[in-house]
């Protein structure tokens, strides 16, 4: 995956990522405080040894120091160390729970240790670490080492005293915002990838392309939901959803070699997937264009077309193929460009029978023989096996796919059962796709027409009033193009047509 491919998987789950850096960061302002502030305060010691004079033997005792700066610090959360303090400062805890409040640390390379003390009070955080350095320097001199006269050869002088803090030490809180916006961050990227990772649908034309070889014929935006009964190249002709299946049908013309008839069967993987509506408005954008075609409703389980459209749909294709009508007696005409519609009929026990007999080839081959386009809308290929029935007798199978709900495993075994039974696979149509995305939001101005305003519809109504009928055209006459005065004296002038009025009076005016 590319950059790009990276960040729309962000785009995609920027909602999860909006959430996780809100959330994270707000968390550890609350928590930060919420908490009891605590103070540090800390005193230094410095640590070298007794009678060395010379140069060697400073290197020598300054080498020997550092490497016992390590036991120093250990020695200073010792009970022989802590006790003493506790009972100078009269603490009421343990020593033991004093030396989780006090620490010692000594920097690399250096005999300085630093004695540090946490309180909520400062003062008090003061007090400890004051009393500590200096109950460590006594204890020191008691255990150091003592040369031939017995005096220690290790000294320990105080050389910061321990200061009352003004600042707490914890919480810090812009440090902890700083940690929730990290975490948040990669909270959000985690979730984003392992959704992503989980997720088996048919999101998008790439994940289309590791399917199936077929092409992509068109990318329809999902619909809104108060817009979910419309028949969009019909009743919004310059909305966007109609210049999608417009361009559907576009793609679909490149497939009709030869210019002879073209039968095409739209099924889908599951139910619910938009079949039905992407054949209904390929049929009509086809019609548009001048093709003679007719829709047949050949979903004889669940039909759809005679409801959406507003048709009969007791007698049609059931009705035909069981030989109880004929196909003009129930052939209807939908639509403003001729579009006839075959609907479904009355819902048969065995529909496959009546699909796959010999009586369905004739009727397509009637159909086609009168038709230039015939555009069938089958029933599932996953739960039935009605449309595979039907694609070895049509030109091709367009397959619709919605991104939002169909599993790659599905669509994958739809396209395998299709090869299997040797169909001609045209392509696949993504449908519902997000409304934002770069699929499906490709367009050019041609929206919807905005419903006129009140006060619009009231100004336009009082123009009309206005408005007077145009007068009657006045037979034009002929006049002299000469003035009136001096027609005499050029009889033979030139005539020009003039119409009463302003022009006439005009020439009869004398020259001055």
């Amino acid at each position: 995956m590319g950059l790009r491919s990276h960040l729309e998987l962000l785009r995609r789950h920027v909602a999860a990522l909006v959430v996780s850096l809100v959330v994270f960061p707000s968390l550890a302002l609350g928590l930060s405080l919420l908490a009891t502030p605590t103070y540090t305060s800390t005193a230094e010691l410095f640590v070298s040894l007794e009678n060395s004079t010379t140069a060697s033997d400073l290197a020598q005792g300054a080498n020997y120091t550092q490497d016992q700066m390590a036991s120093y610090a250990t020695l200073v959360t010792t009970p022989a160390v802590l006790q003493p303090v506790v009972d100078e400062l009269g603490l009421t805890e343990s020593a033991r729970a004093l030396g989780r409040r006090v620490t010692a640390t000594a920097p690399n390379d250096t005999v300085v240790l630093q004695i540090s003390a946490t309180d909520p009070a400062p003062a008090a955080a003061a007090r400890i670490a004051q009393a500590v350095s200096e109950q460590l320097v006594e204890v020191m001199a008691d255990v150091a080492p003592t040369d031939s006269d017995g005096r220690a050869t290790v000294r320990v002088t105080q050389v910061t005293p321990a200061a009352v803090p003004l600042y707490p030490s914890s919480p810090n809180t812009l440090r902890n915002v700083a940690v929730g916006v990290l975490l948040g961050l990669a909270v959000g990227v985690l979730y984003a990838v392992a959704r992503e990772n989980l997720d088996t649908r048919v999101r998008d034309v790439g994940r289309l392309e590791s399917l199936t070889d077929a092409p992509l014929l068109g990318s329809i935006a999902a619909a809104p939901a108060s817009r979910s009964g419309l028949v969009p190249v019909a009743d919004e002709p310059r909305g966007t959803h109609a210049e999608m299946f417009r361009q559907l049908a576009t793609n679909v013309e490149f497939l009709r070699v030869g210019g002879g008839s073209t039968t095409l069967l739209v099924t889908s993987a599951l139910p619910g997937e938009g079949k039905s509506t992407v054949a209904v408005n390929l049929a009509l954008a086809l019609a548009e264009v001048g093709h003679r075609v007719v829709l047949v409703d050949a979903d004889l389980r669940r039909p759809t077309v005679a409801d959406r459209l507003g048709l009969e749909g007791a007698a049609g294709l059931s009705t035909v193929l069981l030989g109880r009508a004929g196909l003009a007696d129930v052939q209807q005409e939908w639509g403003a460009h001729g579009m006839h519609v075959l609907t479904s009929g009355a819902v048969p026990p065995n529909p496959v029978q009546l699909l796959s007999s010999a009586r369905m080839a004739e009727l397509l081959a009637e159909l086609g023989a009168h038709h230039d386009v015939v555009v069938i809308d089958a029933a599932p290929v996953l739960p039935v096996t009605d449309a595979l029935v039907l694609s070895r007798a049509v030109s091709g199978v367009v397959v619709v796919a919605d991104s939002s709900s169909v599993r790659r495993a599905q669509l994958a075994e739809t396209l395998e059962s299709l090869v299997r039974v040797d169909a001609r696979l045209f392509g696949v149509v993504l449908n519902k796709l997000p409304a934002r995305s770069q699929l499906a939001s490709h367009g050019y101005g041609y929206g919807a027409l905005p419903e006129p305003s009140r006060w619009r519809r009231s100004v336009d109504r009082i123009r009309r009033r206005r408005r007077r009928p145009a007068a009657p055209r006045t037979p034009a006459v002929q006049r002299p193009s000469v003035p009136a005065g001096r027609a005499a004296e050029a009889p033979g002038a030139a005539t020009e047509t003039v119409r009463p009025g302003g022009a006439a009076r005009l020439l009869d005016r004398p020259r001055t």
